[in-house]
């Protein structure tokens, strides 16, 4: 199956993750600098949540105009077309504590679905999420239309997230 650019440029950042303290890194800053207008000057740390804004710079960098409401992962609801079942690369949207999360979906077992995003344990990381927790799975406008279905992939027993932030 082949990922998407934007699901091909996510695994490039994988491992990417907040500095503790006064100090920011300087790929997740960029982020917004990147996105430019408001989100250069909202952003200015890394330590405010950020789902939104990596997945904002990945379609962006992937021809694909992200939303006007990258300050919230909700804003990723409405964004692209909706998708009945997910698909390598789509982008799904989550419930969590707080608030929403969004993330790029890779595969699932019975119960979660597996998916890459920024800001899960404050890093780029693949984790599980419940199935429960889903609310959209959107796929980006004039993007070619998703050929294939759900990936299914084996429980090698690993946790599922309660909340990422």
């Amino acid at each position: 199956m082949i990922e998407p650019k934007w699901l091909i440029e996510a695994r490039k950042y994988i491992g990417t993750r907040e500095i503790p303290g006064a100090k920011n890194n300087p790929v997740i800053i960029s982020w917004a600098v990147y996105l430019g207008g408001w989100f250069k000057a909202f952003y200015t740390h890394d330590s405010i949540a950020w789902c939104g804004r990596a997945m904002g710079a990945l379609m962006k960098h992937a021809g694909f105009p992200p939303p006007g409401a990258l300050l919230s992962a909700a804003g990723w609801a409405s964004w692209g077309s909706a998708l009945a079942k997910p698909s390598l690369g789509a982008i799904m949207v989550f419930t969590r504590p707080g608030g929403a999360h969004v993330a790029l979906y890779v595969g699932e077992r019975k119960d979660a679905y597996r998916v890459i995003g920024g800001n899960q344990g404050d890093a780029v990381s693949e984790m599980w999420i419940k199935k429960d927790r889903l609310t959209a799975i959107r796929w980006p406008k004039g993007a070619p239309v998703p050929v294939g279905g759900p990936v299914l992939l084996a429980d090698g027993g690993e946790p599922v997230s309660v909340n990422e932030a």
